[in-house]
């Protein structure tokens, strides 16, 4: 893993210490609330599915939940404290301007990925590192489509991920429609990639039982009629 990576790990884990207790533990048991209302509680979700759910539920903590005893996100209370290294807040600070959003692969090769943001109708640059977590969990290829919460790297028009979730190969023309009548809501992304992440984790498992009965996705059928029909 990159040198820098391995820095921004700690700023991460040292961002999630400080905004875990104390004031913020009714936060965070608030956070789990609305995360996983509609998954079921973290210790229900397969082993399979636990880690990459946690890290998605972190990153939604620190990033998206707006704090009510701050009206802040943790991250931003963070950086305005300024209470760690200069590193650190510098590495936090240039995280939050992240991209959570859904993506097509259109090229890969050599650790390098090249990805169409579907809502943002942008090509957004990503460094696969070899020896990380998420090169361990997937093998890329063109056409796939997935979500996950991109970081810039410094000095660099490069961006990382810490996980990913993959959408069904069925499905990938329903999300491509639902992300192309949402792109021109330019700034209400959120509660709709929540549920497209909801959708993406109930769906992990189901695919054997959806063929053999030839039934549709009842998940992502929610989803489009949610967000796509009623707009």
């Amino acid at each position: 893993m990159s040198e820098y990576r391995k820095q921004w790990q700690e700023a991460f884990d040292e961002l999630l210490q400080f905004v875990s207790q104390g004031a913020f533990e009714k936060e965070i048991l608030r956070a789990k609330e609305i995360f996983y209302q509609n998954l079921g509680r973290s210790h229900e979700l397969g082993e399979s599915l636990f880690e990459s759910a946690s890290q998605s539920f972190l990153e939604w903590y620190l990033f998206e939940y707006v704090t009510r005893s701050f009206q802040k996100t943790p991250a931003v209370i963070f950086v305005t404290l300024g209470l760690s290294s200069e590193f650190n807040i510098r590495a936090i600070e240039r995280s939050l301007h992240n991209h959570w959003s859904i993506f097509r692969v259109k090229t890969v090769s050599d650790g390098k990925i090249v990805a169409k943001d579907l809502l943002w109708n942008k090509e957004r640059k990503i460094e696969l590192i070899s020896e990380g977590p998420e090169a361990r969990m997937w093998k890329p290829k063109v056409g796939q489509i997935f979500q996950s919460r991109l970081f810039a790297l410094p000095s660099s028009d490069e961006l990382f991920f810490t996980h990913l979730w993959l959408h069904p190969e069925k499905e990938f023309n329903l999300i491509e429609k639902l992300c192309e009548q949402r792109a021109q809501l330019w700034s209400m992304h959120k509660l709709m990639l929540l549920a497209s992440f909801e959708a993406a984790i109930r769906s992990v498992g189901i695919e054997k039982q959806l063929t053999i009965s030839q039934a549709s996705n009842w998940n992502y059928a929610e989803l489009l009629k949610r967000y796509a029909e009623s707009n």
